[in-house]
Order: C-alpha cells, then structure tokens, then sequence
C-alpha cells in the first residue's frame, strides 16, 4: 500500500502523544505490510439538510460541496464514509401535509450519500420515521461490523442508548464481537444526548472500544459546534445539519497502543475566528450607504476565506513510530465547488418537491385559521399604499421586497422549509396559509414587521400599528441557525429610510 505522504490532522511540529488500547486487536498476519494507513470520515446528525438555509453569506453546510471533499480523500489513498446517524429526518412525526417533502427528502440525503460511496450507516430514531429506499440494505449497520481499507481493519459498534439502561453492555458484547470479526481499530457510535455519550466513554473504554463518535441532538443549537473531548477515551461530535464533517486518520504500524497525534484544538479556534472576522466584515458590508465600494471588504473576505480553508486542511508529518489516530474537523463552507452528481441530486429534489407541494395544495386547500373575536388579521401590502407611499417607495428598493423572487429564482417556491419567511402572515388569520395561494400575501411586507391592518385600516386614526419593530419580530425569521451575520443594529439601516423612519433633516 502507498502510504500517504501525510495525516490529516495536527499543527506542524504540535504532536502530543495519547494512547488509547489497541491490545485486544488481533495479531497482524505474516506477510503484511509494515504499515496500513486509511481515513475514516464520518457524518452525524444530518437532519435532513441538504443545503445551507439562509439569507446570510458563509453559510455552512451543503452534500454537494461535501461530496467535493470526500471524492478527493478517495483520490488520495484508502478512505471510508460513515454515517453516525439521524441523517435522514429533522423530525420523528410530520403532519400530512409535510410527509411528502419530508420523504422525498429522506430519499435525496440517502442518494448523496450514496454517490460519495457511503461505506455504512448507522439507525436510529430520525433515520426511520418512512423507509428510505435509496439507502442499499447493505450499508445499513444492523449490528456490528468491520470495514477495511488501506489494510486497515475498522470495527464500527452502533448503540443506542437513548432508550433503556443496556448501553454498557450491548458496548461490551459489540466490540467483543467485532474483535472476534477481525477489527484492529473499533469504533463506538453512541446514539444519546452528548453529556450522555460522555457519559458511557468509561463503558466504551471498558469494552476495549478505541474512541468514540456520538449522535443525537433535540434541538438545533446543540449541533451548532464541533468537538473533541478527551473523556475516558477521545469522543467525537461533528457539527449537524451537514456543516461539517469529521476525518480520522488511522495508522497502523504493528501492535502496541494507538497514539493520539497532533493537537488541533488550537488549530479549531483559529478557524472558528477565521469565521467571526468573516462574518464582521458582512456585516460592514450590510451596513455600506448603496454607492460605497464593497471590493476592498469583499477582496478581504476572499483572503480569509482561504486562509481559513489553508488551515482547515493543513497536514503534518506522522510520528516515527507506532500506531496513531489524527482527528480534524472539516467545515462544509461555501467556497468548496459543489459535486455535479450530487447537485443534480438536490435539482432533481427541488422539482420533485416544487410539484408535489402545489399538487397537495391544490388538491387539500388549507384555509387560514379564523380569527378570535377582535383580533386584527392581514390585509395585504396594497391596503397600506394609499396612506403610506412614501414607505412603499422606499420597501420597493430593500431586499424585503424581493423576499419571494429569491425563492422563486432557485425554484423553492413552494418548498414548505422556506415560504414561512418569504410570505406575508404565514398561517395566520388573513395571510398566506398554502403554497398555491400566496398572491397579494408575497414577499416581506408592512404587515410582516408591523403586524396585522385590518383594524387599522378600518379605523386609521384610532388604532395604531407599532411603528417601532423589536428586534424579537426580526428574529422569528433571522434566527441564529439561518442568519449566521444577524446583527439588529446594522440590518435595521437597510430597512429604514424617506419616508419609512428615516429621521426629518
């Protein structure tokens, strides 16, 4: 086997040296080479995902443009995809009207996997909501199993502890198993909350497991960060939704312990700062008057953005000696070119969906809810024109007026995950409640940000909307996890101006 000129993880010239056991594995039979060297990447907690959501820029995440970085590390040497688990739903029950998205979605996940060569799966509870045919039964880990690459003998141990207290002992009999089986190297997938999957690394260990990789998140924002934790034995979680993806190098030279090499926890902050100043300078950017020049902070945002990437993949030199494991985090960011087969994929899901969705619709109208007796409900941008065309004129020219073109340029007007912030009133009293009628309820309108007319506009002068906006009313749809530069201060200068709060001079 040709070894690879490199390991993936580390700061050069920062090797510290951690052993975890190797002595349970088998011995190394006659005649192979003095080492074996393979990557192993892996992925958790997808949730469906199958691009970034958002209306800021460095948005993380994308299968295409992590199809790009797995089919390099194939082309490099002996490489294997794992998936750790809860790829394929966001959810465990969808209501009627989202079960067709919500499969068809699931089919899409398991098709880019597939393309990148995806060497097992793991199941769990958001993987088996509706059968998922594009995942072949054969890469499905209904217990343990050992891959091999590179000469390279992984033992992959799936547990669920999310449910029940046998946890510590389907880890003993799993990686006895894959001992038995032939693993030189095991790898425990714990499915639990992740202080939980801390939690079992005594168990793991006891076991005779070499590390461990978890899965499971309840919400969103416990997958928003990548870590390392050198518990009883190194524990794994990779970020969710696809954003990154987590790359173990493993070589083996004879028996003895496996050496943690490298220190790359320094090398994670760097790159997470990298981030922030890239996302400062958006912001600058967001807040330039519209004849500024934006080339000198876009220029700059290149420079970092590649400086980041640089960092994220550079390699150092193995020790001399021994058998190592090295670890990086590799984030999905949106300089990466995406992979042809897999954005065709996610082509094929949006026309698939665009169709399904205004076929249900049309065939199950879904009424707006009623409104309780007083309460105001939306009216529409055009009531407002008569009394407030200064306002409208200046609405014309932000981005909140063009809300719904955005969609309907990428062909996900009527992806159920995306009109809620792109209409008027989404289900609610008098706004747009379904995908096929949104007319006279498109785009981000008065209505959106200062609430419900009717009663104003009925009774103009005794009923007043807040002309001030909170930034509460901002956030339902900037939310952190789809408006990574959201920053109040600096959005609201783009949505003010003549006519539309824009202090008399």
């Amino acid at each position: 086997m040709r070894p690879r000129t490199a390991i993936l993880a580390g700061l050069a010239g920062a090797l510290s040296l951690a052993c975890v056991s190797k002595s349970e594995a088998p011995a190394r039979a006659e005649g192979k080479p003095e080492a074996e060297q393979a990557t192993v990447i892996f992925t958790a907690d997808i949730w469906g995902q199958l691009e970034p959501c958002g209306c800021s820029a460095d948005m993380l995440g994308g299968l295409d443009r992590a199809a790009t970085w797995v089919r390099q590390q194939r082309a490099e040497g002996p490489t294997l995809l794992v998936d750790a688990g809860d790829a394929f739903f966001d959810a465990t029950e969808y209501e009627e009207r989202d079960e067709p998205q919500a499969r068809r979605r699931a089919e899409a996940v398991a098709q880019a996997l597939v393309s990148m060569g995806v060497d097992a799966k793991a199941r769990f509870e958001r993987d088996t909501v509706f059968p998922v045919e594009a995942m072949p039964a054969q890469k499905l880990l209904g217990g343990p199993r050992v891959l091999e690459a590179g000469g390279v003998r992984l033992g992959l141990v799936p547990v669920d502890a999310l449910h029940g207290a046998g946890a510590p002992a389907a880890l003993a009999a799993g990686v006895a198993q894959a001992r038995k089986q032939g693993a030189e190297v095991v790898a425990a997938l714990i499915h639990a909350p992740r202080q939980q999957v801390l939690g079992l690394s005594g168990a793991a260990k006891q076991a005779g497991a070499d590390f461990v990789v978890g899965s499971h998140i309840d919400r969103i924002a416990d997958g928003e960060e990548a870590r390392m934790v050198q518990a009883e034995l190194p524990v794994f979680f990779t970020m969710a939704r696809g954003q990154s993806l987590l790359a173990i190098e493993l070589l083996l030279r004879g028996e003895g312990p496996l050496q943690i090499a490298g220190n790359p926890a320094e090398r994670e902050k760097e790159i997470a700062g990298f981030g922030e100043r890239i996302r400062s300078y958006e912001s600058r950017i967001a807040a330039l008057p519209p004849d500024a020049d934006r080339a000198p902070f876009e220029m700059k945002i290149r420079e970092l953005r590649e400086r980041r990437r640089a960092l994220a993949e550079e390699k150092v030199q193995p020790p001399a000696t021994g058998s190592y494991l090295a670890w990086q985090f590799v984030p999905v960011t949106e300089d990466r070119a995406g992979d042809p087969a897999v954005k065709e994929i996610l082509a094929s899901y949006d026309r698939d969906v665009a169709a399904a969705n205004l076929a249900y619709a049309q065939a199950h109208p879904r009424a707006c809810p009623e409104p309780a007796q007083g309460e105001a409900v939306y009216v529409g941008g055009a009531a407002c024109v008569g009394c407030h065309a200064a306002a409208q004129a200046f609405w014309k020219g932000t981005g909140h007026a063009h809300a719904f073109e955005t969609l309907e340029t990428i062909g996900k007007q009527y992806d159920l995950n995306c009109i809620s912030c792109h209409v008027t009133g989404w289900e609610r009293p008098g706004g747009a409640c379904d995908v096929a009628r949104v007319e006279g309820r498109k785009d981000v309108t008065c209505e959106s940000c200062h609430g419900p007319g009717s009663l104003h506009a009925a009774a103009p002068t005794q009923v007043k909307l807040p002309a001030q906006v909170g930034e509460q009313t901002c956030k339902s749809c900037h939310t952190p996890e789809n408006s990574t530069a959201f920053d109040y201060g600096t959005y609201l200068q783009k949505i003010v101006g003549p006519g539309h709060g824009e202090k008399a001079k």
